[in-house]
């Protein structure tokens, strides 16, 4: 399968039941590899974010875990951590249906992880899309992240 590539990024509500729109950039290029109106919701391995994609990505996913697990083995290392990982990343993915208009319904969990509140910060990292609340974006992110969620934040006149 040929991975997906994902450019743009994007800031969108999100109302009280945790509705929200997928943005178009994301949408038009997972409908090039896929008929199915489905995308991946997860929780970043390192960051205060989720992350967004394809099935390309959880293919990715799968043989870095894999090469990490083989890896530890062969230095004779205990993988309990690299596990608990595993089901940090793995359980915490969600396939959530998109319908028509690009509006899905963020998991409850998934939001409570992701401290996803009233908006939602979209920005692409090529295989993937990192879907942060802006403002823990702007306290927390790299230089280039801040930038973005200060920008969209002036736009909505939200701090």
């Amino acid at each position: 399968m040929d991975p997906e590539i994902f450019t743009g990024n994007a800031l969108n509500a999100v109302d009280a039941k945790g509705r929200l729109s997928v943005p178009a950039f994301i949408r038009s290029t997972l409908e090039r590899t896929s008929d199915a109106r489905i995308v991946s919701i997860g929780v970043h391995e390192s960051r205060p974010c989720l992350t967004v994609f394809g099935q390309s990505h959880l293919e990715h996913m799968l043989r870095e875990f894999d090469r990490r697990q083989l890896a530890t083995e062969e230095r004779g290392e205990d993988s309990d951590e690299l596990d608990d990982r595993s089901a940090g990343v793995f359980g915490m993915i969600e396939r959530v249906p998109y319908d028509g208009s690009g509006r899905i319904i963020l998991p409850k969990l998934l939001r409570n992880e992701g401290r996803i509140d009233d908006l939602a910060l979209f920005v692409s990292r090529a295989r993937f899309v990192e879907l942060w609340n802006p403002r823990v974006a702007l306290a927390e992110g790299g230089e280039r992240l801040k930038r973005i969620a200060a920008y969209y934040l002036e736009q909505r006149g939200a701090e």
